[in-house]
């Protein structure tokens, strides 16, 4: 599967780099010093749930170069949104899907205008994890999940088949009924 990651930092190098060991074709969007220690030395991952580094790791800072991904990982920060999304219109063709990975609530409603709706998927990431020095991942505690539904809570095939290929890559991942109800309750956990 090919999936891109927008962006490699805590949540996206995390997820991303998992899925990379596990032998999926993996594209790191990154930028300044990051992106250049992982062009030079990969990707590192310093967990408690096992460390690993992607000697291998792919990154660019222009998605334009990768060319059609199945699946998106965008976990950019929220103010980068718009922007980032503009950017990804590259990786998305008529099957692509991107699941968004952001501590907001609105993310697809803003995105849909830029991407298509049908493109966009909403999604939680339940970790804590940073960028704890350039190319360098740091995850703190012992939980990793990823959480994505479709708008209508149905179990589509192209999420079957993501959740199928995070389980390989050693993390959970499960669809959400009420996605919308996951990410107000996601969101409400990191105000309290």
């Amino acid at each position: 599967m090919k999936i891109a990651v927008m962006a490699a930092g805590g949540v996206g190098g995390y997820f991303g780099a998992r899925l990379a060991a596990a032998g999926e074709d993996v594209h790191f969007i990154a930028r300044g010093t990051h992106l250049k220690a992982i062009k030079q030395n990969g990707l590192k991952l310093e967990s408690a749930l096992g460390d690993l580094h992607v000697e291998d790791a792919r990154a660019t800072d222009d998605p334009g170069t990768i060319g059609t991904a199945d699946i998106v990982l965008f976990a950019v920060k929220l103010g980068d949104s718009e922007a980032a999304a503009a950017s990804c219109r590259t990786l998305l063709g008529p099957n692509s899907t991107l699941i968004m990975l952001q501590n907001g609530v609105d993310g697809v409603a803003r995105l849909a205008p830029i991407l298509g709706r049908e493109a966009v998927v909403g999604g939680v990431a339940y970790i804590s994890s940073f960028i704890e020095k350039p190319g360098t991942i740091g995850h703190h505690g012992n939980f990793a999940r990823l959480q994505f539904g479709e708008a209508d809570g149905s179990k589509s095939a192209r999420l079957s088949v993501f959740t199928a290929t995070c389980a390989k890559a050693g993390f959970d991942a499960e669809f959400a009924p009420d996605i919308e109800l996951a990410q107000w309750q996601n969101l409400s956990f990191w105000l309290a």
